[in-house]
């Protein structure tokens, strides 16, 4: 069974075209062919009225002698040659004689009345299309007055009228069925015309309504695509920079940026995954091992003098999940924006010295050496110093922890140019306006085994390992790099990373001074 259904944009948008095509274009044609009759039937008019007037010129003479058959005689000849209907009154409206060539329609009531036969009598000149049972004609009517036609020097002229005396009325009508004929040719010519262009028209609708059509289509289909799961498909606008261009470009935008997101929220489904995994399997380890240890101590299976030991292993692994517990909770506050910095002037040489001091027994028991380069004349900056604390302490265990015995662990405070406010400047600049132009930058130096460039991206995410055969005794818990990255981007500061496997790692810390 046939459905009927609604056509789409093109068809829609080429119905729309051919409809003011059609409509355009018939008003100019109707419109055109009213013009052409009326400037013929004008000209027709013209014409007739001067014939009119030198008939009455001629027949003035021998009318106002009162040679009615010379008037008779000159009417009849002139319509033969004019090929016109002459009717010639007195001024008693008494007619002296209607005139028409052989072969022409004789009808009464094309003629006329009584009260524009008065009218003419009075001096007036009257036209008028006159229809009859059988004919149409164009009639026009003038006054003969006496005077007119006199001779003079073999000449023809007017007499001075003053008050010139109207002694008749002379009527001349021409059928109409010529200019009909001719308004007809013309008519034709105009459909001829009308159909032409039609076409022509209506090829140039299909191509524009195609042309503006397509991009929508190509659009409707993306989307289509894009439902299915399919973010690749884009539109190919070439040479069109007009609102259909800018549509197609912001719809490729926007399906780069569904597409940007779909990504981003697999892949953060995907750590969402690893992270219950991650934990799942960071804290097995420990409490398996502490329930392993308390069984046995509640079975017997260890010795008296031996529980002390045990005792510091079950505390190590419950130390561990509660650091463990603690780095969960944090960066989840600082990720919802929870945490709250406390701005206030910061010493980096007394941050530096005091992260030191806080990772040296650590360094110390693994057998590695802390170094500390600081900056001269560094100043203060403004910052959470407890945070910035945290920043500098997770980034030199992790050196420590990836650090072999006997290597070296190095903490450097410096002051860098800001780039992007320096590039432009020429000429020297004070020192005052330099250090406002610069960054505070720490930096910790390790020489352990370095980092693959293929992990570099990932070392930031929540419990990534680089080293995941290492021992678990080294208590890695894969959060320490995940908070430094939020800690400082909440400084409004960047954090970078350089290494080159073999020789070691340098992590950067860049902070703005204000």
């Amino acid at each position: 069974m046939f459905k009927w259904r609604p056509p789409g944009f093109f068809g829609r948008l080429l119905a729309a075209h051919l409809i003011v095509i059609l409509i355009t274009l018939l008003s100019v044609g109707f419109f055109f062919s009213y013009l052409v009759e009326k400037y013929f039937l004008s000209v027709h008019e013209w014409e007739l009225t001067e014939q009119g007037e030198k008939i009455a010129e001629m027949l003035a003479l021998e009318f106002q002698k009162g040679n009615h058959e010379e008037v008779i005689k000159m009417a009849r000849t002139l319509a033969l040659s004019l090929g016109v209907k002459i009717r010639v009154l007195d001024s008693g409206k008494k007619e002296i004689v209607s005139a028409m060539p052989p072969g022409a329609d004789s009808d009464p009531g094309v003629d006329l009345e009584a009260g524009e036969i008065d009218y003419v009598l009075q001096g007036d000149n009257l036209s008028k299309k006159v229809y009859g049972p059988a004919s149409q004609r164009l009639l026009v009517a003038m006054p003969i007055y006496k005077g007119e036609g006199e001779e003079k020097s073999g000449e023809f002229f007017q007499a001075d009228p003053g008050e010139p005396e109207i002694i008749g009325a002379v009527t001349v009508s021409a059928p109409l069925s010529s200019l009909r004929a001719t308004v007809a040719r013309l008519s034709r010519l105009v459909l001829y015309s009308f159909f032409f262009a039609s076409l022509v028209a209506g090829l140039l609708a299909f191509s524009l309504s195609r042309k503006i059509s397509r991009p929508l289509q190509a659009m409707t289909r993306a989307a289509y695509e894009m439902a299915r799961g399919n973010f690749r498909s884009r539109i190919q606008v070439p040479h069109d920079t007009g609102e259909m261009g800018q549509l197609a470009a912001a719809f490729n935008q926007a399906v780069e940026e569904v597409e940007k997101t779909v990504q981003e929220q697999k892949r953060l489904q995907a750590l969402r995954q690893n992270l219950v995994a991650n934990v799942s399997h960071e804290f097995r380890a420990p409490l398996t091992s502490i329930q392993g240890f308390v069984d046995a101590m509640l079975e017997g299976f260890i010795k008296e003098e031996e529980r002390g030991k045990y005792l510091q292993v079950i505390l190590g692994n419950t130390l561990h999940l509660n650091r463990l517990v603690n780095d969960l909770l944090e960066l989840a506050s600082i990720e919802s924006g929870y945490i709250q910095l406390r701005r206030e002037e910061v010493m980096p040489r007394l941050l530096a010295e005091r992260a030191l001091d806080t990772v040296l027994p650590r360094a110390r028991e693994q057998g590695i050496n802390l170094e500390y380069e600081p900056g001269a004349e560094l100043p203060a900056i403004k910052g959470d110093q407890d945070r910035l604390y945290q920043v500098l302490v997770n980034l030199l265990e992790n050196a420590i922890a990836h650090t072999p015995a006997g290597g070296r662990v190095k903490l450097e405070c410096l002051l860098e140019p800001d780039k992007e406010n320096t590039a432009n400047e020429g000429g020297q600049a004070d020192t005052d306006d330099l250090r406002a132009r610069s960054r505070l930058v720490f930096k910790v130096r390790d020489n352990g085994p370095g980092i693959p460039p293929e992990e570099l991206p990932y070392i930031w995410e929540r419990f990534y390992k680089v080293d995941k055969a290492r021992n678990r005794a080294n208590r890695g818990k894969g959060l320490g790099l995940a908070i430094v990255r939020e800690l400082v981007h909440l400084h409004q500061g960047e954090v970078k990373v350089e290494s080159t496997p073999g020789e070691g790692s340098t992590f950067s810390v860049i902070l703005p001074l204000n």
